[in-house]
């Protein structure tokens, strides 16, 4: 009876260390150091429903948060407190790391491309109603490539301006991301932010 006691005691201890393990591995981490948490402004937020705000964090490998994010979820909600409401923005979501961070041949695979965006949705947070030049696509880094960085850019759009893609850049990867800021004179960010997540597939 004592053996089946201590036996039962192991196994209780056991589960409980490997529950523990599994919080601090699926926990939500703060991004980063160095130039990726540089990379985040203060106030571009990035919120998907069935988990939160995403900005600056690590979405964690576990729970089916990279499933979900690749397969199910929509495209995000992004606010920004500081926009005008009478003015319109741009915003841009890449992959920086495509198809991987120490081999980037495929930068910037282009995510998300919405333009026209009214400055007071960006304050409240609402569903964004602008010009999809590029619709939503949902993040898919290939297994075994680690960590990608979805990264966010804001920008104000002047007045007068509609962006557009060149029938060369119809091919969402190996986006002159650059050239298209330039061309559609869009100048410097706003802000920017991202996040990181990896395949479910490992």
């Amino acid at each position: 009876m004592a053996r089946l006691w201590f036996l039962l005691l192991g196994i209780l201890s056991l589960t409980a260390h490997f529950n523990t393990l599994q919080a601090e591995e699926c926990s939500i981490r703060k991004l980063f150091n160095g130039e990726d948490e540089k990379f985040c402004s203060k106030g571009l937020d990035i919120i998907y429903s069935d988990i939160g705000l995403v900005s600056c964090i690590y979405i964690p490998n576990c729970f089916d948060f990279s499933w979900s994010l690749s397969k199910v979820w929509e495209h995000p909600l992004v606010r920004y407190s500081k926009a005008q409401p009478g003015v319109k923005y741009v915003l841009i979501m890449v992959d920086s790391d495509a198809p991987s961070r120490w081999d980037p041949k495929y930068r910037y695979w282009r995510h998300w491309l919405l333009t026209d965006i009214p400055g007071w949705q960006l304050i409240s947070g609402q569903d964004l109603t602008g010009i999809d030049i590029s619709a939503y696509h949902r993040p898919s880094p290939p297994p075994g490539t680690g960590y990608h960085r979805y990264q966010f850019y804001l920008y104000e759009q002047p007045i007068g301006i509609q962006p557009y893609l060149l029938p060369e850049e119809s091919r969402r990867s190996t986006w002159d991301f650059e050239a298209f800021v330039a061309r559609t004179k869009l100048g410097k960010p706003l802000a920017t932010t991202q996040f990181m997540a990896m395949s479910h597939i490992q």
